[in-house]
């Protein structure tokens, strides 16, 4: 399947000016119940210095947050995901996954039925930090999400990753809460449903600067 969404990858020198980039909504709702509940729902990513960074960002006030355990369900709560292949040509992909208390469950896999939970494959992790707030638009909670070269290059069992190009998708959820919802950036529209669908992840390709070889 020839992917359709194409989006640049940005390099930055430090936290600040990729906290000054802006955000990307998510505008793909699936599987909704009646009446539907779309909370407005951000992200942003790019690398910063040798990790890649996303932030997810939700309007939504008292989110569910039960979960307490890392590796508890956490779809079950208000949850944020970041889905991404990092490691061009590897079909593996990382899930992480994470309520308002930046409670956290992150897997890796090549598709849905093979999934491992990461402590099991390195003492290395994700770093989850949660954060809310209020401002023009409202209440918002949300996570930044680092995955550094150490940490993906101990689950690849690789010796470098350049981010050269890859794939990701960003999702609002909630299967526990009073009003299920699933948000999606890149278009889910494979079956069977579900967020676990790779052939649906977008593309995110090294914005090419002067600097890059011809």
């Amino acid at each position: 399947m020839d992917l359709k969404v194409y989006n640049e990858l940005c390099f930055y020198d430090d936290f600040e000016q990729f906290e000054n980039e802006c955000f990307h909504r998510l505008t793909s709702y699936h599987w909704e119940s009646d009446p539907p509940y779309r909370p407005l729902t951000y992200f942003k990513i790019g690398v910063v210095g040798d990790e890649l960074v996303t932030t997810l960002k939700c309007y939504e006030q008292n989110p569910r947050s039960v979960c307490v355990k890392r590796d508890d369900p956490v779809y079950t709560d208000s949850c944020l995901e970041f889905f991404v292949a990092p490691v061009e040509g590897r079909d593996e992909y990382i899930n992480v996954e994470m309520n308002s208390k930046g409670v956290f469950l992150s897997e890796f896999g090549k598709g849905k039925y093979d999934r491992v939970f990461i402590t099991a494959l390195t003492d290395k992790t994700p770093i989850v930090e949660p954060f809310k707030g209020n401002d023009a638009g409202g209440s918002f909670w949300g996570v930044k999400v680092t995955l550094t070269k150490d940490f993906l290059c101990s689950l690849y069992k690789i010796k470098d990753v350049s981010f050269t190009k890859l794939k990701a998708n960003f999702y609002k959820c909630g299967d526990g809460c009073a009003i299920p919802h699933y948000l999606a950036f890149s278009p889910v529209t494979t079956l069977p449903p579900g967020f676990h669908n790779p052939e649906c992840f977008a593309v995110f390709i090294k914005r090419r600067t002067e600097n890059d070889s011809n």
